[in-house]
Order: structure tokens, then C-alpha cells, then sequence
């Protein structure tokens, strides 16, 4: 397998626990390069958990991750930072700009500890910029800009480095219909330029109208439209813990409802 044909993030079984609350539960999925996909859920589904995961920000209780064919479960902290750095860029609902700081210099503040030089990193800062259609506002300050223009500097400043993978959290949470749809836009262009590109949300319109759809529940992915089929879920009927299901296979904890 050569790396272009190599899953961008694998999750195998994975699992996460918070004391006795299961947020995560037995989680399989491959997104390969090139992919644009939405993972969908109501609030409380799992989605900020799996994300976590999946932007190696948390480590499962159980299962694998693996991340441009790197298994986390096997580095270190500080391997793990520069795996991130290198190979994830995140775009949040809220804009995590600086106040006073032009879009400019918060851009470029993104390869602040990669070793370029100033001058460089302005440069490649401009050129995100222009990318994603903000050529014109490279020195307004955040309260110069617009929500829509806010969250396209966040966008630049998630792909500055190239990532093979962009996870983007509620992206158009914070702004009206119409900078939304820009936005929206804008995460097409990049995944037509090669980006692969993860939106988490809990618009089932935005989540309708992109090419692949998995959705969520109760920290469960219940469907996956790559596979054309519903997961099985656990039968509502109570089961006596520990007790055999017909076939001999003994139940699984369900997740929190």
C-alpha cells in the first residue's frame, strides 16, 4: 500500500469511558484521502468525543487509532504534538482569534514554532488568506471583520501547513445562513484541491448534502452511508447484565441515554 492509498484516520473498536459514563462505544471508521464526510449527532451523541480522538486531542480507553498510518497508542506525548501539528488542521465554532492581532500575523502565528523565518511565514500566510478569498482584509483586526470573515481566517490558518486532514466543529454554528454557506463553499473548494475534510455537526441538512454521512447516537455510529446500511443497534428490551443472548453472544453495555 502506498501512502496516497493509505487511510488519512482509521478508528478500530474504539472506546471511550468517563467513570461510569460510556461517551464512545466500539467505534469503527476508515476516511481515506480525498474523502469529504460529515460525522452528525444530536447533542450529547458522542460527536465532541469522537472528535477528540479523532484530532488525537484524547486518547480511547480501547481500540486503535491510527493517523496517516501512524498508530497514536504507540507515541509520545511529544510525538503525538508534531503528528498534529504536521498532519491535522481544526477549524471550531468559536474563531480563536486574538484580539488587535491582524489576520495576517494570526495566520502566520501558525508555523510560529516550525522554524521558517518571519518573512516566510507572512508569506505563506498571505497565500492562505487569498485562498480562501481574503486577500483584501490581510491587516484588519478581528473586530474589523465579519463572523463569515472571521471563521475564513480560521480556515486559512488550519490549512497554512497542507494537513492530509482538516476536522472542522460546527463550522457555520456561529454565523447566519448566509456566511455559513460560504463557509460550506469554501470546505468544498479544499476538498476538490485534495483535502480531505471532516465536518462534525449537528445539521442534518449540512451533513445531507455532502458526499458521505455517518451518524451518531448515544456514542454509537448507527449508520455510515459508505457501507449503504444501518449498524445494528442493541434491541430496547432490558437484558439481565451478564446474561446470554440467543446465539450464546452476551449483551454489550449500551451507552448513556
Amino acid at each position: 500500500m502506498t501512502a496516497h492509498d493509505r487511510p488519512v484516520l482509521e478508528l478500530t473498536g474504539v472506546s471511550k469511558t468517563y467513570g461510569d459514563v460510556h461517551a464512545l462505544t466500539g467505534a469503527d471508521l476508515v476516511v481515506r484521502r480525498g474523502e469529504l464526510l460529515a460525522v452528525v449527532g444530536p447533542s450529547g451523541s458522542g460527536k465532541s468525543t469522537m472528535l477528540n480522538i479523532m484530532g488525537t486531542l484524547d486518547r480511547p480507553t480501547s481500540g486503535t487509532v491510527r493517523v496517516d498510518g501512524h498508530a497514536v497508542d504507540r507515541l509520545s506525548d511529544r510525538e503525538l504534538s508534531a503528528l498534529r501539528a504536521q498532519a491535522i488542521g481544526f477549524v471550531f465554532q468559536q474563531f480563536h482569534l486574538a484580539p488587535g492581532v491582524p489576520a495576517l500575523d494570526s495566520v502566520a502565528d501558525g508555523l510560529l514554532y516550525g522554524g521558517r523565518s518571519r518573512a516566510e511565514r507572512r508569506r505563506l500566510a498571505e497565500r492562505a488568506l487569498r485562498r480562501v478569498g481574503l486577500g483584501h482584509r490581510l491587516h484588519h483586526e478581528p473586530h474589523q471583520l465579519s463572523g463569515g470573515e472571521k471563521q475564513r481566517v480560521a480556515l486559512a490558518r488550519a490549512v497554512l501547513g497542507d494537513p492530509p486532514l482538516l476536522l472542522a466543529d460546527e463550522p457555520t454554528g456561529a454565523l447566519d445562513s448566509r456566511s455559513g454557506a460560504v463557509v460550506i463553499d469554501l470546505l468544498h473548494e479544499l476538498h476538490r484541491a485534495g483535502t480531505t475534510v471532516v465536518v462534525i455537526t449537528h445539521d442534518r441538512d449540512i451533513a445531507g448534502a455532502l458526499p458521505r454521512e455517518v451518524r451518531i447516537k448515544d456514542g454509537r455510529i448507527e449508520h455510515d452511508s459508505a457501507t449503504g446500511a444501518a449498524r445494528l443497534r442493541e434491541p430496547a428490551v432490558p437484558v439481565l447484565a451478564g446474561a446470554p443472548r440467543p446465539g450464546g453472544t452476551r449483551p454489550r453495555e449500551e451507552a448513556p441515554r
